[in-house]
């Protein structure tokens, strides 16, 4: 089920899902992430809501297990994982699921997945 959810801490809406999406499932304070990413960027020389950088930072830094889907939607993946949190990745975007459940600021439920992180 899509829950509207808006982790950025001025409640806007702007072009930080990655920076939402990592921040709602590592359960990790927004800013925080700010600072993991733009750290990684300057390590891995990206932009820090690339794929790269913040693939590197959810596998390498934290260890999170990176699972390739083909035709599935975030709502069946978030349904096959009903117990799990998971970060979904879609076309030029992340979103996170808890327990079934898609937190986001627009409803992402039909968008096929490309892949993505079990956090917990």
């Amino acid at each position: 089920m899509y829950i509207y959810y808006n982790m950025n801490p001025e409640g806007k809406t702007i072009g930080d899902c990655v920076i939402r999406a990592i921040s709602l499932g590592l359960g990790i304070p927004y800013y925080e992430v700010v600072d993991i990413l733009y750290n990684n960027s300057k390590k891995y020389h990206c932009n820090i809501i690339s794929r790269d950088c913040y693939g590197k930072t959810l596998g390498d830094d934290f260890k999170l297990p990176k699972f390739r889907v083909k035709d599935k939607t975030v709502k069946e993946v978030s349904n096959d994982f009903k117990d799990d949190v998971l970060i979904i990745r879609i076309k030029n975007h992340l979103t996170c699921s808890i327990r079934g459940d898609i937190y986001d600021i627009w409803n992402p439920e039909n968008e096929k997945v490309d892949c993505f992180w079990i956090v917990r």
